[in-house]
This record gives structure tokens, sequence and C-alpha cells, in this order.
């Protein structure tokens, strides 16, 4: 599992993760994840879109992250999720809590907001 920062500034933070958010791969990146979203208290845009499989520690990640940022008034976005990744946020009822788009552009304002 890789993680890269796109962008972090004092607006949000713009991470894309590649490879399986299985229990492997979640706890490759899990303590830098964090450390990027919940410490930095701002909104983060998460590009899923090299994600290529996801299980239930991958939504528990977004989910922790989600509630301390929301402690903030600040939100998770999940972006371009691939369509089996999608299936399993959809499933898991997710979106209720972090927000899913498919456009950039949408995805940063939120995270901003």
């Amino acid at each position: 599992m890789e993680l890269k920062a796109i962008h972090t500034d004092d607006s949000y933070t713009h991470l894309a993760l590649v490879g399986k958010l299985d229990i492997p791969g979640v706890g490759e990146i899990e303590n830098k994840f964090i450390g990027y979203t919940a410490a930095r208290k701002k909104g983060a845009v998460i590009d899923l879109s090299g994600v290529t499989f996801m299980g239930s520690m991958g939504l528990r990640l977004f989910l922790s992250a989600a509630k301390a940022l929301h402690r903030e008034n600040k939100v998770v976005v999940l972006l371009n999720p691939q369509p089996l990744v999608r299936e399993v946020l959809d499933a898991s009822g997710i979106g209720d809590v972090v927000a899913i788009e498919s456009d950039e552009t949408a995805a940063v304002a939120k995270a901003k907001a």
C-alpha cells in the first residue's frame, strides 16, 4: 500500500492511496494517514482511484479519520473509487459519514468548507 501526499496547506489535505486496503495494507499506512488527516485537523480529500481492494480495515481507517475531523467541523471526502471499491463503500453505508465524489473540484470544495 502506498500513500502519496498531493497537497497539504492550511486549507485542506489531498492524499492518494494506491494498492490494497486490506489488513497488511492499512498497517503500512495507518499512522501516516492519521498524521495527514486527523492530526492536521484540516478537511481531507482521499483519492481512491488507485485502490484495487478495500476490506473492513480500510473502512475503519476512513471512519476513524472522519470521526476525528468531525469534532473539528471538518470532513473526509473520498474521491474516484474504482467500481469494486465503490460497491464496498455503498454496501457499508459509509456515505452517511463521509462524502464520496467523482469530481475533484467538488471534492476539494467540500474539504475546504
